[in-house]
């Protein structure tokens, strides 16, 4: 199984490594198509019965309905629906708030009652507060731009930045136009010039930032405390890190001296437990400190301790283990939630983000390019209208063909909304690509049972369509 860290690159995560959190009581769990709650015993206290499940944040979790059309809302550790599952999408709660966006509608923040505190009208996507700013995008002429909002509903930061993870340590590091990353304090100030390809948050007043030559470690003056070599980093402590070296993985210092050398296929970080998952010749085990395995390499995947426990996965079962290597949970389950891995690494959760479901041509352009230069043809499928359906399917059978530097070249475009023509039940977006030179392009869209959708197909009305505001 691949190092779960690719959750993380659901790319836009932008996510660094940091010390364990502290876990829930309840572990969630999925058998088949349906994730529970089970305690530390394995006794089941959740019944399977929810489409998507995410850990317990102060006594709360989000969860899916199972319904045609699943609906999200929070549960406590009784299974109560404490807010009812009625929104389209909903986040986890961070900081004692959450973002949920009912149907048709704008994102909005609510309290652990349940009871909205504000709304984004214009935002295309909101996510989770941290040191009490939540990163939020508009839809702008020439790209997605991002900025902050406090708990007050206060745009403190002005959307500006292409891309923006989120605050830590006093510090979040933002993208410009260029595609390069820098630092800003919580008054939109820049602290750090925008130097690297890649930068992740502050973690105990570090970062893992990328160069040309690799990853590297910076403090807060910006001032690299691990040289940046490295195929991967993870900070594993006050002067450790877990490196990628030649494809293989080890623990150095600061000085890039090695504590345990690089040598094994994959692996996980210590964060403060007595041993680490590694795995070696194909399979997965567990070390010490010095680097001598204490539970031998036997599972086909294995995950860091958390509380005393370790996710790990026999013959396509997950179960876990204590520091002795014996089962406290048998290994029955299909799979345990990404939720659970997101949040051994960062301090924000797999459902840390969601989207407006305002259904205007506008957006639903938005959407549906996002998705096809994304190469989600799943999701473009969604915004779009049966013929264009077909042609997606056509080009889904050819993605397997498309170089990684094409993919990567189409995963870093920049989509600009310039303007919407409406006229009954059709509409025309102009856009602008960044690899395009900027020239303005049309994308055509109809409207089926009040629902907007991408259609590639011409007709004899579109010279004769009014301008209209987005949103008609």
């Amino acid at each position: 199984m691949m190092r779960i860290v690719f959750v993380l690159a659901l790319a836009m995560l932008l996510i660094s490594c940091s010390g364990l959190r502290p876990g829930s009581e309840l572990l969630p769990v999925r058998n088949g198509d349906y994730y529970g709650y089970i305690n530390k015993s394995g006794r089941s206290v959740i019944p399977l019965q929810y489409t998507r499940a995410g850990c317990f944040e102060g006594g709360l979790a989000v969860v899916a309905s199972a319904d045609e059309a699943p609906r999200w809302g929070y549960i406590d550790h009784n299974g109560n629906a404490v807010i009812k599952p009625v929104f389209t999408a909903a986040t986890s709660f961070s900081g004692g708030l959450a973002w949920v966006v009912p149907k048709g509608a704008a994102p909005q923040v609510i309290d652990k009652n349940g009871v909205v505190q504000f709304s984004m009208p214009d935002a295309e996507n909101v996510e989770n507060f941290s040191e009490g700013l939540a990163a939020f995008s508009v839809l702008g002429l020439n790209a997605e731009l991002w900025g902050f909002v406090n708990k007050k509903g206060k745009v403190v930061i002005q959307p500006s930045y292409r891309s923006a993870s989120y605050f830590s340590s006093g510090l979040c590091a933002v993208m410009n136009s260029s595609g390069k990353w820098g630092y800003i304090d919580e008054h939109g100030k820049l602290v750090l010039d925008f130097l690297w390809d890649n930068a992740h948050p502050f973690e105990h007043d570090r970062a893992k930032v990328l160069t040309y030559s690799g990853w590297g470690v910076i403090n807060k003056t910006g001032k690299f405390v691990l040289p940046a070599r490295y195929e991967d980093v993870d900070i594993d402590g006050p002067d450790r890190y877990l490196v990628k070296h030649n494809k293989r993985w080890g623990w150095v210092t600061g000085y890039g001296s090695a504590v345990i050398a690089p040598s094994f296929e994959d692996a996980y970080p210590y964060f403060g437990n007595k041993f680490a998952a590694v795995n070696e010749g194909g399979k997965w085990g567990f070390i010490n400190e010095s680097g001598k395995f204490v539970i031998a390499p036997q599972y086909d995947f294995a995950f860091g301790f958390r509380d005393g426990l370790a996710v790990v996965e026999q013959n396509d079962r997950y179960g876990f283990i204590d520091e002795n290597g014996r089962f406290v949970i048998q290994p029955v389950y299909d799979h345990v939630p990404v939720d659970y891995f997101v949040r051994y690494f960062a301090r924000t959760s797999a459902f840390y983000r969601v989207s407006t479901d305002i259904n205007n041509p506008r957006t639903i352009a938005y959407k549906w390019l996002s998705a096809f230069y994304g190469l989600n043809h799943e999701a473009a499928r969604k915004y779009s209208s049966e013929d264009t359906k077909l042609l997606l399917d056509r080009f889904a059978s050819a993605v397997d063909m498309i170089s990684d530097s094409t993919r990567q070249h189409m995963n870093n475009v920049m989509i600009g909304i310039k303007g919407v023509r409406v006229s009954g039940n059709r509409a025309i977006v102009g856009y602008t690509l960044s690899d395009n030179r900027m020239r303005e392009q049309m994308l055509f869209l109809v409207k089926d049972n009040n629902k907007w959708l991408v259609q590639f197909s011409k007709n004899d009305e579109e010279e004769n369509y009014e301008d209209e505001e987005p949103g008609g």
